[in-house]
């Protein structure tokens, strides 16, 4: 009796969490894309920043990141965690420096990418990112320093093997640069 039950409840549970992401489109559509039964197979994720410099690209970082297709994905973290003051001694709450600082509060400083793959066929891979790329701004006068970021979401379908620009900054304020990325299947 204990053993039908147990049966019963985990199809139970079994139904109800993968239901709902079968039910919307884009569960279909990655049900779709590689069926559980097939093995898994591992995607290669290159992120390239950059900057322009007369014209050309000048590619200043590189990461690769490998990706189980249609699994939770992966993620990386490249920095440190940089302590940032939030109270102190008189001096140092009345902007006359930090070095009498007594709270901090961390944060991570450097490149951080949370990706998933899904292989869509015809050479087709999809990508979902989630890329940060920040560092500490030196602070200028009595001011304490600043955290310069930038964020970016990435769903794009791409080609195996074929790199895509998915932005490009350029302006006055920002010095120009680019994000590329490539996805390659692992055989």
């Amino acid at each position: 009796m204990l053993r039908k039950l147990a049966a019963v409840l985990s199809g139970a549970l079994l139904a109800v969490l993968v239901a709902p992401a079968l039910c919307t489109p884009a569960g279909a559509e990655e049900a779709k894309a590689q069926s559980p039964a097939e093995p898994q197979t591992n995607v290669r994720v290159t992120i390239r920043l950059g900057r322009m410099e007369q014209g050309k690209r000048n590619v200043l970082k590189s990461y690769d990141l490998v990706v189980a297709a249609g699994t939770v994905g992966s993620k990386l973290l490249s920095g440190a965690r940089v302590p940032i003051p939030t109270a102190g001694s008189d001096a140092a709450e009345k902007g006359m420096g930090n070095d009498g600082a007594t709270r901090f509060v961390y944060q991570n400083i450097g490149f951080s990418v949370d990706a998933k793959v899904w292989i869509l066929g015809d050479k087709k891979i999809k990508l979902l990112a989630e890329l940060e790329d920040s560092r500490v701004k030196e602070r200028t006068g009595n001011q304490p320093p600043f955290v310069e970021t930038r964020q970016l979401s990435i769903n794009a379908i791409l080609s195996d093997g074929a790199p895509l620009e998915v932005t490009r900054v350029e302006g006055e304020a920002d010095q120009p640069g680019f994000v590329e990325i490539e996805a390659k299947v692992l055989r």
